[in-house]
């Protein structure tokens, strides 16, 4: 044996005793939870810890700056705190659960075991998705906390009923519960039946009607046609089109501070100017965040594609996923689509006459919707009949062409088009009411059909985005 290989085997065991005397001098019981990897400087309790030191019940692991330390559990669980970020580790009933102190906490979880982790008198539950990890981040600092889903789909309990939320999903935690809960956002100003409305810690679904307060945390539905126009209490306005589902997790009027969560549909915003310092505005979709600085916009949800359109003023627009790079700015007439597992596209230019349409189908009878300069007067009603049963035809030949080439997305977004063709079709024929509006919503219905179709074509050319598939 070579004389440079002994001192090196004398230090790896000089290592090894000393990082179990290490862990034995700290507990007296000899069952450790798990062990350590670090790079940087990691401390258990006030003691510098090692690559590999056994953890155990009661000590606290501490990162400092530009440190890393993986927990690794037996469970087949690795909790990873990022630098300046403390842990508390515990044994209940059997299950190692861990106290997120401060700073930021990755948890993966590939066992059968659930991981368990308290904070802010909440505790959030990964457990795998069968034989698939689930992974959330949890984001700590003061009063509050955020807990995301990157996979799979954790359980929030605090105070009020438990949350599930599936990947790409956020909740705002705060001293046991999502933050400001039942607390006054602001009221339904205009409707269009049917919508319903959620309050937080309710399991049931109540009717939303004119001057209602829609609070924190509340769950708003449009179904069928329903619309609903909402008056938040810093001036701004939330309305919703036919179908969707939207949230607002946050709205701090003082602070100028607002989330809103768009699960699915249509959204349009008319944002009042953000000027407080630590201010902003913004909407989540399932694949796309949303930042507003005081503007009107208009957001389309789907499962795994959302529109963003820039009606005026300026947006910055990401994936939901903070490991896929790129934001797109756009300003007044422009718009781009974010792909469930890509950045946004480039910002494109939309007609005057598209744009009108697009924020006709979020308006809720207010009396003076958004006008964009260029677009045209509505057509007769005879004329958007015709429009809306020429729509159902493109529309259902789109869904079908989506079907023979694997276009999911696209499938789903030309059938949600087609009930809006079906619904302006009916509106048109069977009432003379108000004959204009009618045209209105069957010429609306009709163009977004033929994005629709566009979009499709798109998703089956090899030439992509922007392909120009149609005349």
């Amino acid at each position: 044996m070579s004389g440079r290989a002994i001192p090196g085997i004398l230090t790896a065991v000089l290592m090894l005793v000393g990082a179990n005397g290490f862990a034995a001098g700290r507990r007296e019981s000899p069952q450790s939870l798990g062990f350590l990897a670090a790079r940087g400087e990691v401390w258990i309790g006030q003691q510098a810890a090692f690559p590999g030191t056994a953890l155990f019940a009661g000590d606290v692991v501490r990162t400092g700056k530009a440190a890393v330390a993986v927990v690794n559990l037996p469970s087949a669980v690795a909790a990873t705190l990022s630098e300046n970020s403390e842990a508390a580790l515990a044994r209940d009933a059997g299950t190692v659960v861990m106290s997120l102190k401060r700073g930021t906490l990755a948890v993966r979880n590939e066992g059968q075991q659930p991981a368990r982790i308290n904070l802010l008198g909440s505790s959030v539950i990964v457990q795998a998705d069968g034989s698939f990890p689930t992974i959330c981040r949890i984001a700590y600092a003061g009063l509050s906390a955020r807990v995301f889903v990157t996979q799979g789909r954790v359980e929030v309990r605090g105070k009020g009923a438990p949350q599930i939320l599936p990947a790409g999903k956020t909740i705002l935690l705060h001293a046991g519960a999502p933050q400001g809960a039942g607390q006054l956002a602001g009221k339904v100003s205009n409707a269009i039946p049917e919508e319903t409305v959620q309050h937080f810690g309710q399991t049931a679904q109540g009717p939303l009607k004119l001057n209602d307060s829609v609070n924190w945390e509340d769950v708003v539905r449009t179904l069928r046609t329903g619309r609903v126009r909402i008056a938040l209490l810093d001036g701004s306005f939330l309305n919703i089109g036919a179908r969707s589902v939207m949230k607002i997790t946050k709205h701090d009027a003082q602070s100028q501070q607002t989330e809103v969560e768009l699960q699915l549909g249509r959204l349009r915003g008319e944002v009042v100017k953000i000027t407080k310092p630590g201010g902003g505005f913004q909407v989540r979709t399932q694949t796309a965040v949303i930042g507003v600085v005081g503007t009107v916009f208009v957001v389309e949800a789907f499962r795994d594609l959302t529109r963003v359109f820039c009606v005026d003023g300026v947006l910055t627009v990401r994936n939901v996923n903070p490991a896929i790079v790129g934001e797109v700015t756009l300003g007044a007439g422009q718009t781009t689509s974010v792909p469930r597992m890509a950045p946004p596209t480039a910002a494109a230019q939309v007609s005057a006459a598209r744009m009108q349409r697009i924020i006709t189908q979020t308006s809720a009878g207010e009396p003076a919707p958004p006008q964009v300069p260029g677009a045209p007067a509505a057509q007769a009603a005879g004329a958007g009949a015709q429009t809306a049963a020429n729509a159902i035809t493109a529309a259902e030949s789109a869904v079908a062409a989506g079907l023979a080439g694997g276009a999911a997305g696209a499938v789903a977004e030309a059938t949600d088009l087609l009930g809006d063709a079906h619904a302006a079709l009916g509106q048109a024929t069977a009432t003379n009411r108000s004959a204009a509006n009618a045209a209105a919503a069957a010429a609306e219905a009709g163009g977004d059909v033929s994005a629709g179709i566009q979009t499709i074509m798109e998703q089956l050319s090899p030439l992509g985005p922007g392909c120009g598939c149609l005349p």
